[in-house]
């Protein structure tokens, strides 16, 4: 006797899913976004760099370099705790391209690593 085909689909389907939440559990947290966006050009005045991840992981590493490849001085320590948002003050970067790149560990003890470019307009003198 056959099965009906919608029980054999049924079942697939059922199986597939299974299958998907341990893979769903398995996702590496990810940058979702940052202030400044990776690509754009910010206003001079710039004193934080902000990063938004999937999922919370805590920052090991974290650089802001000039397009000479000079470190820039982040204002105060990196958090210590695991969260989605990572906030890190910046000494005030002149205009040019800058290069933030960081280390992170998720909570499943995964290292991850990434970067984003950006550059500082020059200031605008203001309207007469």
């Amino acid at each position: 006797m056959r099965r009906p085909r919608k029980y054999v689909t049924a079942g697939v389907l059922a199986a597939l899913l299974a299958m998907g939440i341990p893979l769903a559990a398995w996702a590496h947290a990810k940058l979702t976004s940052s202030t400044p966006k990776n690509g754009s050009a910010v206003a001079a005045g710039l004193s934080e760099i902000e990063l938004d991840f999937s999922a919370p992981l805590r920052v090991t590493a974290l650089h802001v370099r000039d397009a000479g490849e000079h470190d820039v001085a982040l204002k105060g320590a990196l958090p210590q705790s695991f969260a989605p948002v990572v906030k890190v003050g910046v000494t005030a970067l002149a205009p040019g391209a800058y290069q933030v790149s960081w280390t992170a560990v998720a909570e499943d003890g995964h290292v991850m690593k990434g970067g984003i470019a950006f550059t500082v307009s020059a200031s605008e003198p203001p309207a007469k």
